[in-house]
């Protein structure tokens, strides 16, 4: 059995109910859905958080509201998920997930691979390197019962709950990829973050939102993981050498030499 929680906010009925379908339809596998429409506005951290909570089965999946699931997405995250286990021990906190295909509202493709548009490198996987960039997307994610439970509650300090449920994982377990897009990940203007192809073009544009409103994504990293390296508490309160100290010592990196440089830049 695997519980698929759905977290919705105000979706779009015709995105819903075919991302419900594709759910139903898998193949393989035993689904049970928990849904939770997020009516006060909480956010989407503390709507899957509060799912989480209800969550008993094995293994735990996350969905978006408006994608499409390929019928073996499932299946094959399980097997892959088994072999992890194996190796490892169930009562190991695990997580392994896939790519998605970058669709328009439509569906139509923009980019068969999500990871490689926005140059995510799947191997990138030890904490130190998941701090400033989360790899894993909720919705390519899935976790066992260990994991489950240690990363449960979402704290309100949590970027995202992906995020977090990342940075558990490669601190206190393991984390694996399965090199196959399994998900349609649908791009329209409503996305909370969605995916984009990452060039000189995307940088620019987020160069232009502004230093402050950057820096502030930047030191919410650091919040986050201060829950679990104290060394990292106050960060944006340390002095210009402090900080980049911090980032040496602890090796927190993102991929790319623009990334980084933009990461020194607003830091």
């Amino acid at each position: 059995m695997i519980d698929v929680l759905l977290a919705t906010y105000r979706p779009r009925a015709d995105w819903l109910a075919a991302q419900i379908d594709s759910i139903r339809g898998q193949k393989g596998v035993d689904v049970n859905l928990l849904r939770r429409e997020d009516a006060a506005g909480e956010g989407a951290s503390a709507n899957f958080s509060a799912l989480l909570a209800e969550s008993k089965a094995p293994y735990t999946a996350f969905s978006d509201q408006d994608d499409v699931w390929l019928p073996e997405k499932l299946s094959k995250l399980l097997a892959k998920m088994r072999e992890l286990e194996a190796r490892h021990g169930r009562e190991t906190p695990c997580l392994v997930f896939c790519d998605s295909v970058l669709v328009d509202a439509d569906l139509r493709v923009l980019e068969p691979s999500f990871l490689r548009a926005a140059r995510l490198d799947p191997a990138r996987l030890k904490f130190r390197q998941l701090v400033l960039q989360n790899v894993p997307s909720g919705h390519q994610m899935l976790i066992n019962a260990a994991l489950r439970r240690l990363c449960t509650p979402i704290p309100p300090e949590a970027v995202m709950h992906d995020h977090w449920i990342s940075l558990i994982a490669a601190r206190n377990g393991h984390i694996a990829y399965l090199n196959e897009p399994l998900v349609l990940y649908r791009q329209h203007a409503h996305n909370v973050f969605g995916g984009r192809k990452v060039g000189l073009r995307y940088f620019l544009s987020r160069m232009r939102q502004g230093v402050r409103t950057l820096r502030e994504r930047l030191y919410g990293n650091f919040r986050q993981a201060a829950l679990l390296v104290p060394a990292l508490r106050g960060f944006e309160r340390r002095n210009w050498f402090v900080r980049r100290y911090l980032v040496f010592r602890h090796g927190l990196f993102k991929s790319g030499l623009l990334r980084n440089l933009g990461t020194w830049i607003v830091m």
